[in-house]
């Protein structure tokens, strides 16, 4: 499970499959009643459960079958049959597993069909004793690998994978882990987007087919729970880059299980409106606990925007050029309802700078000190007041 947004459900059920996995394969080889015991120990403490109907082993390598993860409130989540290779004791207590093999995908809902094949995991470490709040208590591994991955609509592939890989490197003293993951091959089909005026306008800039790359980087400091996104970038070919980073702390672990154990409660509740309504409220009790440390957003060019200034030119009769000092002209005026003089310079200055030879733009929040999260919900109402505690800065081809 990682907590992180996005590719997050599929990296969260690639540490199920893991955990799953090696549960059940110490099982046979040695005593499988008190492993399954143990892994569920893990998952307990996270409202989760493994259940399986078959277990066989030979030599070191564990199959299971029919496993899969059950959690309060939600359907189970079936893996089929799944291998585990390289199945040893550590001696006290605590088993290891080379490679877990987890079956191919192949799920259709609707019109919706996906694929995914080939999904591995190794390095997994179950450990003696669970100690809440400890990196333990993930049931840590060491990386994974799936793809390719498609998704198809009413039989037209609208988008794939190639390769998804992932690391996931221990701290010294188990003070906190990094994530590094990389996404390769992506292809999304435009050309058979189903609403016609976004396949029209997409048409207009050139784009029939996006192909591009998605990569991850994170670093988790569990003695503070610190959580730093240093990249999570969307590379696509004559298009640009977009890369998100954000710094936070008081992610820590327990603050984790109470989120889940929040919406497990919800999704649980009878009443799927009072249900809801429990969740926001234990959320907003839960970022509290957060404080905010920095964060950016950066474009980094790569056509996209002289397509898009053409595209909108043509449809008001002029040139990309015409439109772009058309947007410096009416900028200010427009962010003049902002009442931030200082940051509407900024922005002016940077969009003018970038509308004229556009390279990259980024805007980034650092203010000098962390800041607790109630002081930002506060201020939310007051734009100027935002700003300032943010310390948020515009700037262009930098």
């Amino acid at each position: 499970m990682y907590p992180i947004p996005a590719s997050q459900r599929l990296a969260t059920l690639s540490v199920a499959a893991l955990l799953l996995a090696s549960a059940s394969g110490p099982a046979l080889a040695l005593d499988g009643d008190a492993f399954i015991a143990k892994v569920n120990e893990a998952y307990a403490s996270f409202n989760g459960k493994l259940e399986f109907d078959s277990i066989v082993t030979e030599d070191d390598t564990v199959t299971v079958g029919g496993a899969r993860f059950v959690s309060p409130g939600q359907p189970p989540f079936s893996f089929g049959e799944l291998q585990f290779e390289g199945v040893e004791e550590t001696g006290d207590g605590g088993y290891t597993v080379e490679t877990v093999l987890v079956p191919d995908i192949d799920y259709t809902q609707d019109d919706v069909r996906l694929t995914l094949v080939d999904m591995s995991m190794s390095g997994l470490v179950v450990p003696a004793k669970f100690e809440p709040g400890s990196i333990d208590s993930l049931l840590f591994y060491e990386s994974f690998t799936a793809g390719p991955l498609t998704v198809s609509v009413k039989g037209k592939e609208m988008f794939s994978l190639e390769s998804l890989d992932g690391e996931v490197t221990r701290r010294d003293g188990d003070t906190g882990m990094d994530i590094v993951m990389s996404g390769d091959g992506i292809a999304i089909n435009l050309a058979d987007v189903e609403d016609e005026k976004a396949r029209e306008a997409f048409r207009k800039l050139g784009y029939d087919k996006l192909d591009g790359s998605i990569k991850f980087d994170m670093g988790w400091d569990l003695t503070g729970g610190r959580l730093e996104l240093r990249e999570y970038s969307f590379d696509f070919d004559d298009v640009g880059k977009f890369d998100i980073r954000l710094d936070i702390s008081g992610y820590t672990i327990e603050f984790l299980k109470a989120m889940q154990e929040a919406q497990v409660a919800a999704a649980a509740n009878p009443d799927p409106q009072a249900g809801a309504n429990a969740l926001n409220f234990a959320m907003l009790g839960l970022v509290q606990q957060l404080s905010f440390n920095s964060a950016s957003i950066r474009f980094d060019d790569d056509s996209l925007t002289s397509r898009a200034l053409e595209f909108a030119g043509s449809e008001q009769g002029v040139s990309g050029k015409q439109m772009a000092d058309a947007l410096k002209g009416m900028l200010p005026l427009m962010l003049g309802q902002l009442n931030i003089p200082a940051l509407q310079q900024q922005i002016s200055a940077a969009a003018g700078t970038f509308l004229d030879n556009p390279k990259s733009i980024t805007i980034t929040a650092k203010p000098a000190n962390p800041v607790p999260v109630p002081m930002l919900m506060g201020a939310a109402q007051d734009p100027r007041q935002m700003a300032e505690i943010l310390n948020v800065q515009v700037t262009a081809n930098d």
